[in-house]
């Protein structure tokens, strides 16, 4: 009886007879609060499905109506029913329910700054962001930017939806302010198949042939430098005829309107800084001469390679000749078996199939493609240029997220990728922060987005940290820095330049301080970790000498000589005026001649950082250094004292009239108290209104009613009325309030402790005391 009585109670096994919303949070709290399988068998109890119960009157999951709120928010954000709008705890339930997983387009328009936290701290890899506070970040815009970039690095390379993502950038520029992209994804292995299997005469493409046109060099003849004359010299273009004395200290220069005089020592100068002038142009000229060289060589290397596939496909292409007909000889008698001639059997080919059945084949053909960088397309960079409000980019070719499966054509892009990024950047003139790291860059590609980058005049940081770049970059970075408006920082470490593009670098910062002498300096410039060779800084300090660039210098670990380095290191502490920060830690440096550069860093009274950690050299030099950097520091917080403090008697004067702080605060104090009670009033605050109250109720009891109504009173009650007005202007003849205790007995005091504060405490005392003496 019992089983059948179980079997009517309960449900089938495969039906569901319990039913909550699909949430983890309530799935916990379900594993507490379910209901017993006793409850179950109760026939009241067999076909019930939710137990709401469960969730009522608990904290955290709230009432059934936080549970109808929540159920909402998953249904969509852009239309919020009215009576969650109307309430804020319901709306912050609302928002608290939202997935952080919805797709921007559906959730871009949500101003709640803590679901967009709830995004970042979901999203970012950077930990650190979960300790800022709300207010401390602009987490809106940091929650889409990173959607964005999400859909970005999802999309495959071979397809790029152009539209789909226009339409949402559009939607979308308003609030993105700074864009971080690391893991675009890469070509399959199908799409290198064609260059894997084909032989290389087959490799032939259209777009290697359709190569832009490149600009002729500007030519270097001085009668083209000479063709450039100014407005004046075109106003003054007939002939004139020039009647030169070599006794008088001039040249008169005639005319048949007017006679001009020209100093010598004039002239001279002049010459001299057009000299300057046409030599600087002209290396500029030789610069961008040398630019379109490797453009061109690159260009004819690429036109060569393609006519000698052209060639190569055209002759494979080419239809063999027709084998010539044999004559069919008359067959030979079978003598025996082992003398009969056998024909071999057909060439099928399969000997040049490169597969597993020619593994070494296979081989070759696999080593011959190298996957080279021209080939390793990524998706149009040029999306960039929907978002003109940006301020911060960042782009860093990584690859997808590979684990196991490494392959060096995900860490390569193409020269298309950086002519379609240098597209998108070019029309960015917001743009303050640019950095593009850990990449394989060249010479070419760091042309091609410098050219770029020349153009926004906002720029402050340029970063290309970890790109490997070589000592041929030279003419980049010149060009680079050939800008009106200077760049703030400059990061270039850990890479492979070398002498000539420090050379470059000085050269181009001491063009910019000629051409712009009140421009704003190159603020920091990083070299750390780079092969510059011994002698960068002697042509660094060329470069820079006498202008106001690079106060920050970073060549830390560069490799050198310690000797060479130790010597120019002294030469710039003692030489260059805006340096305040230098950071050479781990270059060896001679313990011995390591003297001479503290004797620098002393005479410097500039510099407040100074690292120097993994010098080779000893604690006492490393401890004066910390302590003249210390002193730097003191002196810039005190810059009014440096020129008091520079003679013994302005130091001896100066500590006689130091004092402990406690000591201070109480002299402050003292004198404080001092000022307040020298100007206090003679008379009290209340002294005033106790005088109006005086006369007000003066001319209460002077109002005699009696007199209007016409009844005649007792002439005692009107000489009293007479009598009492005399004593308000008896006080006020009196002089000011002294306040001395000891007029007063203590049972006096112990009475009137409870009447209002000391202001009015004399007057009540006085009243007081006069009755008490009154009535002895």
């Amino acid at each position: 009886m019992d089983d059948e009585n179980d079997k009517d109670c309960l449900a089938p096994p495969s039906t569901n007879t319990f039913g909550i919303p699909n949430e983890p949070d309530l799935l916990l709290e379900y594993e507490l609060y379910k209901a017993s399988m006793g409850t179950k068998r109760l026939p009241s109890e067999c076909h019930r499905e939710v137990y709401a119960e469960a969730f009522i009157e608990h904290e955290r999951l709230g009432t059934l109506a936080d549970l109808c709120v929540r159920a909402l928010a998953k249904l969509g954000t852009r239309h919020i029913a009215p009576p969650v709008k109307q309430y804020p705890m319901k709306l912050r339930i609302h928002y608290d329910s939202l997935d952080v997983n919805l797709p921007l387009e559906e959730c871009y328009f949500v101003e709640d700054v803590r679901f967009w936290r709830r995004v970042v701290l979901a999203k970012s890899s950077d930990k650190t962001l979960q300790f800022k506070k709300i207010d401390e970040c602009d987490w809106r815009g940091m929650g889409i930017s990173l959607k964005y970039v999400e859909l970005v690095e999802a999309c495959p390379a071979a397809f790029w939806p152009e539209q789909q993502m226009a339409e949402l950038g559009k939607l979308v520029r308003n609030y993105v302010r700074t864009l971080h992209i690391k893991h675009l994804q890469s070509l399959t292995d199908h799409s290198f198949s064609h260059y894997v299997e084909s032989e290389p005469e087959l490799d032939a493409t259209s777009e290697e042939s359709d190569e832009p046109d490149i600009s002729s060099d500007e030519s270097d003849t001085p009668a083209e430098e000479e063709s450039e004359p100014t407005e004046d010299e075109e106003r003054e273009r007939p002939i004139l005829r020039k009647r030169a004395s070599r006794k008088d200290s001039s040249v008169r220069i005639s005319d048949q309107t007017r006679v001009i005089e020209i100093d010598l020592q004039a002239s001279v100068t002049e010459m001299k800084s057009q000299s300057e002038v046409r030599w600087k142009r002209k290396e500029a000229r030789y610069s961008r001469n040398a630019a379109r060289q490797q453009l061109r060589d690159l260009q004819q290397e690429k036109r060569t390679e393609h006519e000698r596939r052209k060639q190569s496909r055209a002759l494979m292409r080419k239809l063999p000749e027709p084998a010539p007909t044999l004559r069919k000889h008359r067959r030979s008698k079978i003598t025996g078996l082992f003398n009969m001639t056998v024909q071999p059997e057909p060439d099928d080919g399969e000997a040049d199939i490169p597969d597993k059945r020619n593994k070494d084949k296979l081989l070759d053909r696999l080593k011959r493609y190298d996957y080279p960088a021209k080939h390793c397309h990524h998706i149009d960079l040029s999306f960039v240029r929907y978002f003109d409000m940006l301020n911060s980019l960042t782009i860093e070719f990584l690859g997808p997220e590979m684990d196991r499966h490494y392959h060096k054509r995900h860490m390569n892009f193409s020269y298309d990728d950086m002519v379609h990024l240098a597209e998108g950047v070019r029309t960015l003139q917001q743009l303050k922060i640019f950095r593009l790291r850990n990449s394989r860059m060249d010479s070419m590609k760091l042309l091609i987005i410098a050219r770029a980058l020349k153009q926004l005049d906002a720029l402050e940081v340029v970063d290309f940290g970890y790109d490997q770049l070589e000592d041929n970059c030279n003419v980049a970075l010149e060009m680079l820095l050939e800008r009106q408006v200077m760049l703030m920082e400059l990061e270039l470490e850990y890479n492979k330049l070398g002498t000539q593009s420090v050379d470059s670098i000085g050269y181009a910062l001491r063009c910019h301080a000629d051409n712009e002498p009140h421009g704003t300096p190159l603020r920091y410039l990083g070299l750390a970790h780079n092969p510059v060779g011994d002698y960068f800084l002697v042509n660094l300090i060329h470069g820079i000498s006498g202008t106001n660039h690079v106060q920050e210098l970073n060549i830390k670990g560069v490799e050198a000589d310690s000797e060479i380095v130790e010597r120019d290191l002294s030469c710039l502490l003692r030489t260059h005026a805006p340096l305040r920060w230098l950071n050479l830690a781990g270059i060896p440096l001679n313990a011995i001649d390591s003297r001479d550069l503290i004797c620098s860093l002393e005479s410097n009274h500039k510099v407040i950082y100074f690292d120097c950690r993994n010098c080779d050299m000893d604690l006492e030099c490393e401890y004066e250094a910390d302590i003249i950097t210390r002193r730097n520091k003191y002196e810039m917080n005190r810059e009014p004292l440096i020129d008091f403090l520079r003679s013994e008697e302005g130091i001896q004067e100066y500590l006689g009239k130091l004092r402990h702080p406690l000591v201070n605060n109480l002299e402050r104090e003292r004198a404080r108290l001092s000022e307040c009670t020298r100007n206090r009033p003679s008379h009290s605050s209340s002294e005033s209104s106790i005088k109006e109250e005086a006369q007000e109720e003066y001319q209460e009891q002077e109002f005699d009613i009696w007199k209007v109504l016409g009844v005649q009173t007792s002439s005692v009650h009107h000489h009293e009325l007479e009598k009492e007005p005399s004593t308000p202007s008896a006080q006020s003849s009196e002089s000011a309030f002294v306040y001395n205790p000891n007029l007063f007995n203590l049972d006096q005091v112990r009475e009137h402790m409870h009447l209002p504060g000391p202001g009015n405490r004399y007057y009540y005392f006085q009243k007081q005391s006069g009755a008490l003496e009154s009535n002895f």
